[in-house]
């Protein structure tokens, strides 16, 4: 029956990873997942997702918290099986790269796991400090040599080697409460969002040298480089989305998003579009010519990260 483009999103506090039809918004499927799942990855080939189990409601919230990925049959709407972080626990940020290799971070133990064959191996066959504290997010290079870690209590972004863990992490400054993180295309610019300091800063990826910064809407959250070259940031506080030329670091403008963004994913098939995860259990879609956003469809509570993929229909 071919493929629909679907929005698959995690809803943290419905403790379920859910898929949208896209144009109509009706709900695909949703999978039942272990309580306050936060973000994921999917791989190359967008049929399957690696949810983390943070466990716990948010980075202010104490606890232990979950040490597992679930991956989870997104042609199938079902779950596939886990991936055990054990002992490392509060996994929260996740990537793929362009190998297939699942890569978790804890945000309790400050680790970075590495699972090499993730259908094949259930453990980690990898595993090296992130060399901050209160490790949150990250980002990789595409063939997964070098990793970009936000820490939300050591203030600042590491540069780490998975594959060398000989090669200490080098660190810099980068605001208070650093979160979002984005690369350049061609991954030689890094973009960090500070929560605290309401600030954008650009670094050279291989040196991490400060090379320019912008001031953002209060409390940035996540940042994007979008298919016609802005930098986007999700302005959490201020319930804003802003776009800066990631090269001069000017603003260029500024939209309105009445509740509060969560998270931003582009289209593969229609670089004129975005979908946005809001908090008032919703998404919206952007125009990028216009700017104009508009609701799309409701979701369960508190969606998260979100991406769109071509899926089976049943």
């Amino acid at each position: 029956m071919g493929n629909r483009w679907t929005a698959v999103l995690v809803e943290k506090f419905g403790h379920s990873f859910s898929g949208y039809d896209l144009e109509t918004g009706a709900r695909r499927f949703s999978v039942p997942l272990p309580e306050y799942p936060h973000e994921f990855a999917v791989d190359r080939a967008g049929l399957i997702g690696y949810v983390g189990h943070y466990g716990v409601q948010t980075f202010a919230h104490p606890g232990d918290g979950g040490a597992a990925v679930i991956a989870v049959d997104l042609a199938r709407g079902e779950r596939l099986g886990v991936l055990d972080c054990a002992p490392w626990h509060r996994i929260h940020g996740l990537q793929v790269d362009a190998h297939g290799r699942v890569y978790a971070l804890s945000e309790r133990d400050d680790m970075l796991l590495v699972f090499e064959a993730p259908s094949a191996r259930h453990t980690p066959d990898r595993a090296l400090p992130s060399g901050g504290v209160k490790s949150h997010l990250f980002v990789l290079s595409r063939d997964g040599r070098r990793g970009y870690v936000t820490s939300l209590m050591s203030h600042t972004v590491t540069l780490v080697h998975p594959h060398d863990a000989t090669r200490p992490p080098l660190a810099a400054h980068a605001g208070p409460r650093p979160e979002g993180c984005c690369l350049s295309p061609d991954e030689s610019m890094l973009f960090v969002a500070s929560r605290d300091a309401h600030r954008i800063t650009r670094f050279d990826a291989l040196t991490l040298a400060e090379t320019g910064t912008a001031d953002t809407g209060e409390d940035p959250t996540r940042l994007y480089w979008s298919p016609c070259n802005r930098l986007i940031a999700l302005n959490y506080g201020e319930r804003s989305l802003r776009l800066f030329d990631p090269y001069t670091m000017a603003e260029l403008a500024r939209v309105g998003t009445g509740a509060k963004p969560i998270a931003l994913a582009f289209h593969p098939a229609d670089p004129g579009r975005a979908w946005l995860t809001l908090n008032d259990n919703s998404v919206g879609v952007l125009d990028l010519c216009t700017l104009a956003l508009r609701a799309a469809f409701a979701t369960g509570a508190e969606p998260d990260g979100l991406a769109i993929l071509a899926l089976p229909q049943p």
